[in-house]
């Protein structure tokens, strides 16, 4: 359990130094009341954060992590104890503490939508297993196979073990196809 936390802060670690720096540097630009810069803040880069590192979180681990939802409330919650938000209205302060932890649940939907570098991945893999598939050589058939289809000399027959590849056995059929016509 101790080790699934570990790795669990680890893969979070950059998302929670960037979120602790924007929530706890940035009320240093706004003054003691209410202005113009406190609601750009509160209202305009506070959730853009959230937002957004759960959009590049998605992208770049391809998973969801609740823990990342966590990151932007609890960075709030102490900004609004260091910096005296509460004293105001406490209850503004919930209704932030939510709205953050909404805006980070966003992010992660949307980095389903956006996907930025998933395409590349998924064609990949994609091609991967098309490539381990067996091809199919498609092959009319006229008439009932006769006489003339076999192979010359039986010595030259193949015999198909563990290490026929794919393309070994479109030779074989497509010599097999030559021979028809």
């Amino acid at each position: 359990m101790n080790d699934k936390l570990e790795k669990t802060l680890k893969e979070l670690l950059p998302y929670i130094i960037i979120t602790g720096i924007i929530y706890l540097l940035l009320p240093l630009f706004m003054s003691g009341g209410e202005s113009a810069a406190t609601y750009i803040i509160q209202l305009g880069v506070f959730p853009l954060t959230a937002l957004g590192c759960g959009v590049f979180y998605k992208n770049t681990k391809h998973k969801n992590n609740l823990w990342l939802c966590a990151v932007a409330p609890v960075f709030y919650a102490l900004t609004a104890l260091l910096y005296g938000m509460w004293r105001s209205s406490w209850y503004t302060v919930l209704i932030y503490l939510v709205a953050y932890a909404l805006c980070g649940y966003l992010g992660l939907l949307l980095g389903d939508v956006l996907s930025f570098g998933k395409g590349r991945d998924t064609v990949k893999k994609f091609t991967e297993k098309t490539s381990q598939r067996a091809r199919r050589v498609n092959v009319e058939e006229e008439a009932q196979p006769t006489e003339e289809f076999k192979a010359q000399d039986p010595e030259e027959d193949m015999s198909l073990d563990i290490s026929t590849t794919d393309d070994d056995i479109e030779a074989i059929l497509n010599d097999i196809h030559n021979r028809k016509s």
